[in-house]
């Protein structure tokens, strides 16, 4: 079963980066070269899974918690 590995955030360019909580993966890529300004918001915080898939906070949800029908969002403080 497919499960929720860490948060992470999409550069610009598509690249993936991982963290513990969401401002952890923000503040790593922007200390690499070539990202110092890159603000990742919306749809570009989410989640990397056991899969190596990186989900929207919305399919995390539904990962992280299947028995649940609520609408919602996961956040790394859920972790």
């Amino acid at each position: 079963m497919e499960k929720i590995s860490s948060a992470a955030v999409r550069a610009s360019d598509g690249k993936i980066i991982t963290g513990r909580r969401h401002i952890d993966a923000i503040r790593a890529l922007q200390k690499m070269l070539g990202y110092e300004n890159d603000r990742p918001r919306g749809n570009d915080q989410g989640f990397v899974t056991s899969a190596n898939r990186f989900v929207s906070r919305q399919e995390a949800y539904r990962l992280h918690f299947p028995n649940r029908s609520d609408p919602d969002e996961l956040h790394s403080d859920d972790l």
